[in-house]
């Protein structure tokens, strides 16, 4: 599971997460478009400590990445397109 998330899960994750920011921001949604890209940046850290076994390091990640969700959802509920 480790060499899944760290060669591939981990990668693509980050991309899509990429992938939304731009869309959000071509919205005009310039505050869930900078949650969304602060979150692929988390996720896309997450690479290197679980494929060198860094725990530590991947669970401080995860704890940062948690509470964006709520931030995004703060986002997207304060505007409509």
């Amino acid at each position: 599971m480790r060499g899944f998330l760290g060669h591939f899960a981990i990668r693509v994750g980050a991309r899509r997460l990429a992938d939304a920011a731009y869309c959000l921001e071509s919205l005009g949604l310039s505050g869930a478009a900078s949650v969304a890209a602060g979150q692929a940046r988390l996720v896309g850290g997450l690479q290197h400590p679980l494929v060198t076994g860094d725990d530590r390091v991947a669970a401080d990640a995860l704890h940062r990445l948690a509470p964006t969700y709520e931030r995004l959802l703060t986002e997207l509920s304060s505007r409509t397109v």
